[in-house]
């Protein structure tokens, strides 16, 4: 995974794209995912594209990388990454908790 995380951030500094820009291929990619999800759940109007659970993977796959990029673009690294990651899981552990009935998993 480090050496994806790696591969990441050497195309995410070489990627002459501005922030701004990347901004909106990350809000373009979200759109993506969520289009690919709507169809493969069948809803009203999006059945017709016929996508199926590995592209909404793949959407969300995409959805990832530019917003590892985005991330690494703003001067981040692979350690204020694994840290800040560990901080919303934490997060959101305790949310799961609370909503669990207080219950700690083991």
């Amino acid at each position: 995974m480090i050496k994806l995380l790696e591969s990441i951030q050497s195309l995410s500094i070489k990627n002459g794209k501005s922030l701004e820009q990347i901004g909106l291929k990350l809000s373009e990619e979200t759109g993506e995912c969520s289009q690919a999800l709507l169809s493969y759940v069948n809803a009203e109007g999006s059945v017709y594209k016929g996508l199926g659970s590995q592209d909404v993977k793949e959407e969300c796959v995409d959805v990832i990388m530019v917003a590892i990029s985005l991330f690494y673009k703003l001067g981040g690294n692979n350690k204020e990454l694994v840290n800040l990651i560990g901080e919303k899981m934490e997060k959101w552990q305790n949310k799961v908790n609370i909503k669990n009935g207080g219950m700690k998993n083991a």
